[in-house]
């Protein structure tokens, strides 16, 4: 995870200086969703989780955000003139 959180930020500071307002938004709310996931995974790890943190809802937690991953995508690549999903 933590290797993961580190390109997103490497990539992020990248975008920052280039993509259009709309795509900084999609950026901004993974940023965030990324981290609260990140923080939820270590605190399962080091024994102290969420109420709602078990490894199920963790992992239901990564896989929401795969979506949201994909949704993000989409909207660069629309930035970009190229069809989403393709």
């Amino acid at each position: 995870m933590e290797e993961a959180r580190q390109a997103h930020h490497a990539a992020f500071a990248e975008a920052q200086m280039i993509a259009s307002a709309q795509v900084l938004i999609e950026l901004d709310g993974m940023t965030v969703a990324l981290s609260e996931v990140y923080r939820r995974g270590l605190c399962l790890e080091e024994g102290n989780p969420d109420p709602d943190g078990s490894f199920d809802e963790v992992r239901a937690d990564f896989q929401r955000l795969w979506l949201r991953w994909e949704g993000m995508r989409d909207v660069m690549r629309v930035d970009l003139g190229v069809a989403p999903g393709s």
